[in-house]
């Protein structure tokens, strides 16, 4: 059954990508700028009353919250108004709205700091020679934002909770690795994305997969694809979602 679903940040990359692979939900765009949406709105979300009746209008049943800024050079002052109140913003509005589900766009850098510990900074590194049996990175371990956006995703997922908590809205947060407008892991001499890349159709299957599932209720999952060198577990997606990413870096790989 279709859903009437908004995308806010439907410009950006992750944006487009969606609306190329959706199947047959009824998809609403929101952004500064102009988007392919047949259904668009100009707006910034941290115009509450304009962000309130587009979701009123619009009968809203699911928030795909990608707007915000991206830079892990991001200051308080460039990161506030979008990543904290427009944030804050858009899960008020979904309450006020009766929308049932918000999947929330966060990011691998709320849990950046891992990346500084052994095997993963080997792995990250390119140094596979004494990688043998590791632990995965999972979705409820704890916080370790390596910078004030990663500080900014993890308040994202926190009001989540809290609003899937007080107010019953179902919560799913996307910690989203590496997704790239080549749709592939190679760059040059770095080596971080063979572990981190999401390749396109699957961030928009995990994403279409959060729209469909009947299971979530507040969940963490990792926006990676099943590469050999992976750092994030994503064993909870079978379970909840019935979704299993398909790509591997590894096919990219020519040495």
């Amino acid at each position: 059954m279709s859903k009437n679903v908004l995308v806010t940040g439907s410009s950006g990359l992750i944006g487009g990508i969606i609306l190329k692979y959706n199947s047959d939900n009824n998809l609403f765009g929101l952004d500064i700028v102009p988007s392919e949406y047949p259904n668009h709105e100009i707006s910034d979300i941290s115009d509450s009353k304009k962000l309130a009746d587009i979701f009123s209008k619009n009968n809203i049943d699911v928030v795909v919250h990608l707007a915000g800024k991206t830079s892990v050079a991001g200051t308080w002052d460039n990161l506030i108004g979008n990543n904290f109140d427009g944030t804050a913003n858009v899960f008020e509005a979904s309450k006020n709205s009766e929308v049932k589900k918000v999947i929330f766009a966060s990011s691998n850098h709320a849990v950046g700091l891992f990346e500084n510990d052994d095997p993963y900074k080997q792995i990250i590194s390119g140094n596979y020679q004494d990688i043998k049996n590791y632990e995965l990175i999972k979705s409820n371990c704890e916080i370790r934002p390596d910078s004030l956006y990663g500080v900014s995703k993890a308040f994202g997922e926190n009001i989540g909770r809290y609003y899937y908590e007080t107010f019953g809205i179902k919560v799913a947060c996307l910690r989203i690795g590496s997704v790239r407008p080549v749709d592939t892991p190679v760059e040059g001499n770095s080596n971080r994305f063979f572990s981190t890349w999401c390749s396109h159709k699957d961030i928009s299957g995990l994403i279409e997969a959060c729209i469909n599932s009947e299971k979530i209720g507040f969940n963490i999952f990792y926006g990676v694809s099943d590469n050999k060198w992976k750092i994030w577990d994503i064993s909870n997606q079978k379970k909840i979602l019935n979704f299993h990413p398909q790509s591997d870096a590894e096919i990219f790989r020519t040495e």
